[in-house]
């Protein structure tokens, strides 16, 4: 499994990721939000995530298929603490050390940029999501209520005070 940077080349495996994972994740949780994803809106809100200078977005590829990625900007509401605005693994890659490994390369770019922290927030009831992130030490923050697009959701911020273990400053990593 190769971790690298994302490129405009990856846009539409994000796009189709992205559309795909939140569908079946949240189907039964927001079915109003996701019955109003389209795969042509999804490739919209990546190209614009990755042309903004302060995201990063990191890709993890194996025989030229992408696994999975995870997504970062800065925490908006704390300081010195990078927020992981997205992470998806595809089905067929989970279990597997997809996730783990996207999120060793956001902290290690957080922690080579000076981020003191790095932040999460799930959807109440993605019960995965919560488990990998406790696992590799995120702790409880706040809970909120969030919007999607007109629809409330429960949601919980996580918030690693410590970095999980990462690999640098973006740099292709071989895992």
């Amino acid at each position: 499994m190769e971790i690298r940077p994302a490129s405009p080349a990856d846009l539409d495996a994000l796009a189709g990721l992205y559309l795909h994972n939140h569908v079946s994740t949240y189907r039964d949780l927001l079915p109003d939000y996701v019955s109003g994803l389209s795969l042509p809106y999804c490739r919209e809100k990546w190209a614009a995530f990755l042309n903004a200078p302060e995201n990063r977005v990191w890709t993890a590829f194996e025989d030229g298929a992408l696994l999975g990625f995870a997504a970062c900007t800065k925490d908006a509401e704390l300081p010195d603490t990078l927020y992981l605005e997205a992470l998806h693994v595809a089905e067929s890659a989970r279990g597997k050390g997809v996730g783990t490994a996207l999120i060793r390369a956001a902290a290690g770019y957080a922690s080579a940029c000076g981020y003191r922290s790095m932040s999460v927030c799930i959807i109440r009831g993605n019960e995965r999501a919560l488990g990998l992130y406790r696992k590799l030490g995120a702790a409880h923050f706040k809970y909120f209520e969030d919007d999607f697009h007109g629809t409330k959701t429960r949601s919980e911020k996580l918030l690693w005070e410590t970095l999980p273990e990462g690999k640098g400053k973006g740099e292709e990593t071989h895992v």
